[in-house]
This record gives structure tokens, C-alpha cells and sequence, in this order.
């Protein structure tokens, strides 16, 4: 069952990634439209830890936001695969969580979220999830959301929400 969502999720990524390119030529960008063609970021043979790292690295966050990619239907059936175990949260309803390095906080999730441990977190945000933060300390969070996404940041002591 893994396999055939890996698959399917697959074929998504690479027609959203023609539709970039389309967009990109269309409005006469053809360098970074040549880059949407090139990208091999995604092979199809990854399992679900490699497709998690790949959607949370910085291109990787970039393209899904951008174009809302994956839809919040298909995100909602990695839900069955235990993926809170590699800090993604699809429809968690309310949840509280500490110096987590890397959170996506997906869907119909709400989290209070506090860092004061030194070092980087990241913390995305897609198909309207919300999230509190606090930060205090000597921590550095990182936080990109899309739009519909709801974020409230308190930073004290030499913390930095960015």
C-alpha cells in the first residue's frame, strides 16, 4: 500500500513540476523553467523517509508551498504510515511540542510550540495549519508557512523567530 501512495505521489510531483514549467515559460523565465525540466530531486524510488527529507529540505519546502503541493487529500493518507515519527503532524488537532528540529504542522493541526534548547528549528506550515511559538534562550526558528496558514510568534531573551 506504502508503495502504490510512493507511486502515485510520484506522478503528482511531476505533473505539478510541468505545470511550473509551463508557468515559468509563459512568463518568459526560461532559465528557471530549463531548471523545472532538469530537476531530478525526486527519483520515484525513495521510501517514505526519503520523500519526508526530500519535502523538508529548502527546495523541497520551497516547490511545495509554492504550489501547494502535495494536495491536502493525498497528505492525509501518509497519516496511516506513522509519520509523526519524522515530525510531520496531518490533522493532529491540537498538539504541544519542545525543541523540535524540524516540525510541518499539516491541515487541521494547532500547536504551541516552545524552544529554548541552542541550534536551528525549523518549523513549516501548509493547507492552513496554525501554529503559537515561543522562543527564548539562545534558539533560532525558522518558519516558512503558506498562505492560509496562521502564525503568532513571542521571542524573548536572545531568541530569534524568523
Amino acid at each position: 500500500m506504502e508503495r502504490t501512495l510512493l507511486n502515485e505521489i510520484y506522478a503528482q510531483w511531476k505533473s505539478v513540476k510541468q505545470q511550473a514549467q509551463r508557468e515559468c515559460e509563459s512568463r518568459s523565465l526560461f532559465n528557471i523553467a530549463e531548471k523545472y525540466r532538469l530537476c531530478s530531486m525526486f527519483k520515484g524510488t525513495e521510501n517514505l523517509e526519503q520523500i519526508i527529507r526530500l519535502f523538508t529540505s529548502p527546495q523541497g519546502v520551497e516547490f511545495c508551498q509554492k504550489y501547494h503541493f502535495p494536495d491536502i487529500t493525498t497528505l492525509r493518507r501518509f497519516k496511516q504510515y506513522g509519520v509523526e515519527r519524522y515530525g510531520v503532524y496531518i490533522d493532529a488537532g491540537h498538539i504541544r511540542l519542545e525543541n523540535e528540529r524540524t516540525i510541518v504542522l499539516i491541515g487541521n493541526t494547532s500547536a504551541n510550540l516552545s524552544y529554548n534548547s541552542k541550534g536551528r528549528h525549523e518549523v513549516m506550515l501548509m493547507h492552513g495549519a496554525q501554529a503559537s511559538i515561543q522562543a527564548s534562550a539562545w534558539a533560532v526558528v525558522f518558519v516558512t508557512s503558506e498562505h492560509g496558514c496562521q502564525v503568532i510568534k513571542k521571542a524573548t531573551d536572545r531568541a530569534m523567530i524568523l
